[in-house]
């Protein structure tokens, strides 16, 4: 009698086994699926945010918070999907940095209509603009008050000043001829703020030509807009670039630019040192091409000898120190 009471577990454990093993394939198969499906959905209608899929259900965070229903109703329409959940974003740290006739800004915008109200409210006269901004993310502050933050501190007649905005406070760093300057500058910029809390690091001693900038703040702001556009990257066993490379560069390059005296790495990676080095020498020309010094860029190699099918084997990273 125990013989067939076994014979008759085994046929029931057996199925079962294979019924649960097919679910889990069969379920990942359902999440990889989905997972693509909903980035190509959202990215056909131009919102961006990050994709999380558990079974039927798909979580995107760090939405922007005017496209929540947008987002919300594009993923539900995603063949598959049962359930969305769609976190907005936490606002970001915005950096605005004058350094001459460059003025440089990093952070992140809602969308290319933002964008373009940002870049006007801190374009001025005299300056260009060069802009570090990713899309989808949500400003600390209005772009009219940024703008009126920015003419502010230049009324004050400061050529070279970083203004970083985070967690509703302002951060005024700038360096002055005199008292009397310093004094001008942190009450324009109080009386911009429109309520907002300001603190300074406003240092008095004689201008120079060269200003000093929060390389940290740099160097995350330049590893947003690497990594947010792609990566500096090459094809596969070449030195051909991948993508948009060397505009990518280029757009760093200016923005290194107001900081002229901070050391730039390359780190660069390829199937042998020899391939890693002639990758980071094309990307240190083009930034010589934007007027970075040559004698300020050094480049380190990471060879992958086991092949480039990960694209981080591939790329150039960036370090600012």
């Amino acid at each position: 009698m125990r013989l067939p009471h076994a014979v008759w577990i085994g046929g029931l454990l057996v199925p079962a086994l294979l019924a649960a093993t097919g679910v889990f394939v069969y379920g990942g198969g359902i999440e990889r699926t989905l997972h693509s499906d909903v980035r190509t959905a959202l990215g056909k209608a131009g919102y961006h945010g990050v994709v999380a899929v558990d079974g039927r259900t798909v979580v995107v965070s760090e939405v922007s918070p005017r496209s929540v229903d947008a987002v919300r109703a594009v993923v539900s329409d995603v063949s598959g999907v049962t359930a969305a959940d769609v976190r907005a974003a936490e606002p970001e740290q915005l950096l605005v940095a004058v350094r001459g006739a460059e003025i440089l800004v990093s952070g992140a915008v809602a969308d290319e209509a933002e964008q373009r109200a940002l870049i006007e409210a801190v374009q001025t006269d005299g300056h260009r603009v060069t802009a570090a901004l990713r899309q989808g993310g949500l400003l600390p502050i209005p772009p009219a008050v940024i703008g009126r933050v920015l003419g502010a501190a230049l009324s004050a007649k400061v050529s070279d000043v970083t203004a970083t905005v985070h967690n509703g406070q302002i951060v005024i760093a700038a360096r002055v001829p005199d008292e009397d300057r310093a004094t001008a500058v942190r009450a324009a910029v109080r009386d911009a703020a429109n309520g907002l809390q300001v603190s300074d690091r406003i240092e008095v001693g004689p201008s120079t030509s060269v200003g000093d900038l929060d390389v940290a703040a740099l160097h995350d702001s330049i590893s947003r807009l690497v990594n947010g556009n792609g990566a500096i990257r090459f094809v596969q066993g070449t030195t051909a670039w991948e993508g948009h490379g060397p505009v990518l560069v280029e757009r760093v390059g200016r923005m290194l630019l107001v900081a002229p005296r901070a050391s730039i790495t390359l780190i660069a990676h390829g199937t042998d040192q020899a391939m890693a080095t002639k990758r980071g020498e094309m990307v240190r020309d083009v930034l010589v091409g934007q007027g970075v010094s040559p004698a300020l860029i050094a480049i380190e190699t990471r060879p992958a000898p086991g092949g480039e099918y990960d694209p981080v084997t591939r790329q150039v990273d960036v370090a600012v120190r």
